[in-house]
């Protein structure tokens, strides 16, 4: 419903890097920096390296001591909360020094500011085929029987009929959930019942002094989101839906006779712009909903692309080893490329897509048509239409007028007419009801720039269109004399469903090397009618939301209707079971968008085949042991083709009769694939393994090739996506030499038969400038030069293509570096050491400022170091020389020398190669 919020990091990374230098081999060693936003004094989360062990008394008991003894170690701070069950750490208030001192300690795994995130946000169970798997569970009423869903969202509305207690015939609670129905404001035991078995907040980290007069300090919805969730995912079936006096059937969750424990993190500020969900609420909520005993997560809030060192992404990686299925949102930053969030291979990350299409049209002059977003059955016949900007009150404005604010339309020139409102500051339904107000009898609400057009319930019937059709509208209204308009809830475009949303995230995930493909599945996101709050709803106890949070609580519910019929599944083996079962998309949308398609709830209690991750795996993989591309999972992702790669992957019959599956491959243009085997014949619980092997022939280089390989058996088809990315070369990230003359070689495997344009930027110079600084603390909204914080002037021209700036000091020193250009802090190294590494590529020119800070002295007075600046431009080449291009040979190594010559000993010399036109690149550092 609302969109993601970005995680504003800065992070420098400096690349491994294996490189010979004069016949002796040295390493770059690889670092990782946090951002100075992550470094001052706040709530921060911190997790130890030894993951949690719940179920054994004696591990638990070791975890806490350790916690203590970290907490001992670094002052005793104030502790929000401990985590025992999904993360093995607490949430602690730290100042900056505690922060590095916890960052430096080898027993801690990662110390993460606690950040403000916020929510991604029936007939859409009969669309996905729900009926079909609910005969197969006994009907309805075991439908998810057994399971608990854990709703981690704004809380629950416990009066809505979709949470109304189970019949007598199911009341018995989950075997082994340990709930608890958490007492506050407007809250009390007899608020839960056999159907809602849980309810919690956490509002610490948030505060409760934020919190807004007509919030609830309860498990009681505020927004109206946590319910609606939660109703998509578990609400009661056949519960009778009017709005407004229009009818719109019967609701049901997607697993019905499921419970709900709803853990409230999410809360509303007196100023809306401060609402959210801050992390170290939400990872609290984890934590408890896995030792409660939940069997699912539904998790609407929006996340990193990040899986490697963030704490949601840890907690739910223990909370799936516990044997806990995550369904988390794919965010509402759509359709740009690369902004999915939640990018853990062991959550299931859900886009939006389409499922009915609330539609109608206005119809101008008797004649031309415009179909757009509509809710209301009720026609407006044929009438006057007006611009409401010509219909401004005398107390009003035009522009106010035009947006339809409330009180700024004449009723003498809109009674019983269609008014043309256009769309931005004011609430869309607001609009409507300005035009109500004033005796207007129904709605056109025009984009007035590329947007979605949304289903709402309005006061007046409403017609929303896009850009194209508001153009066409009011160049009618304008231009013609008595122009008329009417209004039919009938009109339809055809638009097939489903598709992508226009706002559901994409892929690539840009963390790693994009061997990880991402969002997994699609759900219903778009126009999906569920429970609400009414006091945050205008009355209502239903209502239209879009977002990735109704796909995610979709998949969250169909997740306990599997595990309801399939008890013994792990969350991988569930994923699978959706994945290989999902319908693709109508239009051309691909893996990127929409990852296996859209959830087919018919089809997904019966897969014939699963594939199968074992924790150790994604725990191999985060610790950097194991390549993503060969984690065992329904997709198959190379994102750094050169030459030729090798995919292995495993799948299990789970169906009672042995099976063969044929291999063959859908798309996937340019490139050459083989399977080894092509056949494999599995009898019940074998598992088959199998090879894909993929040749760059005729695909373009730096771009996605995307297809799908099939299986196909007598009685099932398991269906993957692929995404296979060609890079133009594979180079190490840093190569370093020394001497006024001189050579270094090191490896690079070319991506293409043809030959690769090798381009140098540099070298430039630098002269070291020496530091001495007392330690103190640093304000990076308010930078200053004292005693503990020196700043330089940085000069970047027109042109330039590298930043760099180093800074070596003594090994138990601690200094930052903040890189200013005017008053906006564009980036940062502040790790817990004193040598820190920033660098730009293609920075943007102007004046910068950087500052060096001194964070902690060994000596307890002062800390000392050596500062390289560097500014490069392409047209500098000064004395590097390479080849002009690699040999052909696509996936050959080569050997690729770098010289010099004639350099001043005296000064340190910086560079960088490229790669034809890709952005691989090696930094040089000459001493």
């Amino acid at each position: 419903m609302s969109t993601s919020a970005r995680l504003h990091r800065a992070v420098v990374v400096l690349l491994t890097a294996l490189v010979s230098v004069g016949g002796t081999t040295t390493v770059a060693t690889a670092a990782t920096t946090a951002p100075a936003e992550e470094s001052e004094p706040g709530l921060y989360i911190v997790a130890l390296e030894q993951p949690p062990r719940p179920d054994r008394p004696t591990a638990a008991s070791r975890q806490r001591a350790a916690q203590d003894a970290l907490l001992r170690e670094v002052g005793g701070p104030t502790v929000l909360y401990r985590f025992s069950s999904a993360l093995n750490g607490f949430a602690a208030k730290l100042t900056r020094a505690q922060v590095k001192q916890l960052r430096s300690d080898p027993a801690v795994a990662l110390v993460e500011r606690s950040t403000a995130q916020h929510i991604d946000s029936v007939h859409s169970p009969r669309f996905l085929g729900a009926p079909g798997a609910w005969q197969a569970a006994g009907g309805p009423e075991g439908a998810g029987r057994g399971t608990v869903v854990g709703v981690i969202d704004s809380g629950i509305w416990p009066e809505n009929p979709s949470f109304a207690a189970l019949p007598d015939s199911v009341r018995r609670g989950p075997a082994g959930f340990k709930g608890a129905c958490q007492a506050g404001e407007q809250w009390d035991a007899a608020d839960c019942n056999s159907k809602v078995v849980s309810a919690r907040y956490f509002v610490k980290g948030f505060g409760e002094q934020n919190i807004a007069a007509s919030e609830y300090l309860s498990p009681r919805d505020g927004t109206g989101h946590g319910s609606h969730v939660a109703a998509i995912a578990a609400g009661n079936h056949g519960v009778r839906i009017g709005v407004e006096g229009q009818r719109f059937g019967h609701a049901s969750g997607m697993a019905p006779a499921a419970r709900i424990a709803a853990y409230k993190v999410c809360w509303t500020a007196p100023d809306p712009s401060h609402d959210g969900c801050t992390t170290a609420d939400a990872v609290a909520a984890v934590d408890q909903a896995v030792a409660d005993g939940v069997d699912v997560i539904s998790y609407a809030l929006s996340g990193p692309s990040d899986a490697r060192s963030v704490a949601v992404e840890l907690a739910f990686l223990n909370a799936t080893a516990a044997g806990v299925f995550v369904a988390t949102s794919a965010g509402n930053r759509g359709p740009g490329a690369g902004t999915v969030g939640h990018a853990s291979p062991w959550v299931t990350t859900v886009g939006a897509s389409t499922h009915h299409l609330f539609q109608g049209s206005v119809v101008l002059g008797g004649k031309e048509s415009f179909v757009g977003a509509m809710v209301s059955d009720q026609a407006v016949a044929r009438t006057g239409i007006v611009l409401a900007e010509d219909a401004a009150a005398s107390t009003s404005t035009s522009q106010e007028a035009r947006l339809c604010k409330p009180g700024s339309l004449d009723a003498g020139m809109v009674q019983d007419k269609i008014v043309v409102c256009d769309r931005g500051t004011i609430a869309r339904v607001d609009k409507s009801a300005a035009v109500a107000r004033a005796g207007g009898v129904g709605m056109v609400l025009t984009n007035v720039r590329p947007d979605t057009v949304d289903s709402d319930f309005h006061a007046v019937p409403t017609v929303h269109v896009d850009v194209a059709a508001a153009h066409a509208i009011k160049k009618y209204v304008a231009e013609t004399e008595d122009p008329t308009a009417a209004i039919d809830p009938s009109g339809s475009d055809g638009t097939p469903v489903p598709q992508i949303a226009p706002f559901s995230s994409r892929g690539p995930v840009s963390d790693g090397d994009g061997s990880v493909l991402k969002p997994d599945v699609t759900a219903p996101g778009v126009g999906v009618l569920s429970a609400v709050a009414p006091p945050s709803d205008g009355g209502r106890l239903w209502d239209l939301y879009s977002g990735t949070s109704m796909s995610a609580a979709h998949v969250a519910g169909l997740a306990a209707l599997v595990m309801g019929e399939h008890p013994r599944w792990t969350p991988s083996m569930v994923k699978s079971s959706m994945s290989t079962t999902a319908e693709k998309l109508d239009g051309v949308s691909g893996p990127l968008a929409e990852g296996s398609g859209q959830v087919d709830a018919g089809r997904v209690l019966d897969p014939g085949v699963v594939l199968e991750v074992p924790v150790r795996s994604y725990r191999a993989w985060l610790a950097g042991r194991a390549p993503a591309r060969n984690l065992n999972l329904p997709s198959i992702a190379v994102g750094d083709l050169t030459g030729s790669s090798r995919v292995v992957r495993r799948m299990t019959n789970v169906s009672r009769r042995t099976e063969t599956y044929s291999a063959r491959m859908l798309g996937l243009a340019g490139i050459g694939v083989a399977v080894r085997p092509r056949t494999l014949t599995l009898s019940p619980g074998e598992t088959g393994r199998f090879v894909v092997r993929f040749d760059r022939e005729t695909a373009p280089l730096e771009a996605a090739a995307r297809g799908y390989l099939v299986w196909q058996g007598q009685r099932h088809q398991a269906r993957m996506p692929v995404v296979v990315t060609p890079r133009t070369a594979s180079a190490p990230g840093e190569a370093s030499g020394s001497g006024a003359s001189g050579s270094v070689g090191f490896p690079v495997r070319s991506g293409t038969d043809g030959a690769v344009d090798l381009r140098v930027s540099g070298l430039a110079g630098a002269k070291p400038v020496g530091l001495t600084l007392e330690p103190g603390d640093f304000d990076p909204v308010h930078p200053t030069a004292d005693a503990d914080t020196q700043e330089f002037p940085v000069d970047v021209p027109d042109g330039a293509s590298l930043l760099r700036v180093e800074l070596e000091g003594r090994d138990s020193d601690d200094l930052d570096l903040y890189l200013y250009r005017g008053h906006e802090l564009v980036a940062s190294a502040a790790g817990s050491g004193a040598d820190e590494t920033l660098t730009e590529v293609d920075p943007k020119p102007g004046d910068y400022t950087l500052y060096v800070s001194s964070a902690v002295a060994a000596n307890g007075s002062t800390t000392t170091a050596q500062l390289y600046t560097w500014v490069v431009q392409d047209d500098a080449v000064g004395n590097l020389e390479v080849p002009d291009s690699l040999p052909a040979g696509s996936g050959e190594p080569f050997d690729v020398e770098l010289s010099w010559h004639g350099l001043d000993p005296t000064t340190r010399w910086f560079g960088a190669v490229t790669y034809g036109d890709s952005d691989e690149r090696t930094f040089v550092t000459l001493n």
